[in-house]
């Protein structure tokens, strides 16, 4: 029970990856706010954790709304009496090519992704600034903080952006004795995936091809990642970004399958 007596603020935690780490931190004794704006995922996830005996409460907020956020960790304190971990997961899909984008999506997206995560570590590092708190915050960014993906412009920026938001975070408050690192997963199976068609049989078969370990990742794969990262195992690593892929990055592993070697020596 690692985290017994802390209190855990997790944005987008109505279903996906949210979700699940929110069950981890509760099965090992964290009471969890989940900081959803959808009304409906957020009394579902915490009827669910309530279920599963742990300790929950929702507050709807809208991450890109700095007086909802600050409204957030207002409520929090005043039900909770402190804040000691944030998790910035909240995300939304704009899946399409940057010359048929409208402005409105782009700006909604980098909103919710970059800005979001600014706007919730400011009003909670300041609460735990205040109260003395060695606290840990934990942003959710993606491969696609490094590498290009067709059709995810703005993911690919707003989740880029992140990982150095989080290395400027991680210096400007490593006095405070408050740690920021980034999780950044691969391709996980979640309902927003499927819904991407990211998870059709052809796509997770092209997919699959570049994955050393052979599968596509689990929600339960990115939470035991922020779980560390938000424990005292962790307390000497801050600014990181740590890649969740099944192997995905270390390099193209289909073309490896083909690639003749005996050509690099001329025979």
């Amino acid at each position: 029970m690692r985290f017994d007596n802390k209190v855990a603020v997790i944005t987008g935690a109505g279903n996906g990856i949210g979700l699940a780490i929110a069950h981890a931190f509760v099965s090992e004794g964290a009471t969890v706010v989940v900081a959803e704006i959808n009304l409906a995922a957020r009394e579902r996830a915490v009827a669910e954790l309530l279920a599963a005996g742990g300790k929950a409460f929702g507050v709807g907020v809208d991450v890109a709304d700095e007086d909802q956020v600050a409204q957030l960790v207002v409520r929090t304190v005043a039900e909770l009496g402190h804040i000691d971990i944030l998790v910035n997961n909240a995300g939304v899909v704009a899946h399409r090519l940057l010359i048929d984008m409208d402005r409105e999506t782009w700006d909604r997206q980098l909103a919710v992704q970059l800005t979001g995560p600014f706007l919730c570590a400011k009003h909670v590092a300041r609460h735990m600034i205040e109260q003395g708190i060695t606290g840990k915050i934990v942003n959710i960014s993606s491969v696609a903080a490094l590498m290009g993906r067709i059709k995810g412009g703005p993911h690919c920026a707003s989740k880029a952006g992140l990982t150095l938001l989080t290395k400027v975070l991680a210096m400007e408050l490593g006095e405070y004795h408050i740690n920021v690192n980034a999780v950044a997963p691969g391709l996980i199976e979640v309902p927003a995936q499927r819904d991407e068609y990211n998870l059709s049989a052809t796509y997770q078969e092209r997919y699959l091809q570049e994955i050393p370990l052979g599968r596509v990742g689990q929600p339960e794969d990115i939470a035991k990642a922020v779980l560390f990262l938000a424990s005292t195992d962790a307390d000497w690593i801050s600014g990181q970004l740590h890649v969740v892929d099944g192997g995905l990055m270390s390099g193209h592993l289909s073309f490896q399958g083909v690639h003749d070697y005996s050509l690099l020596h001329g025979h």
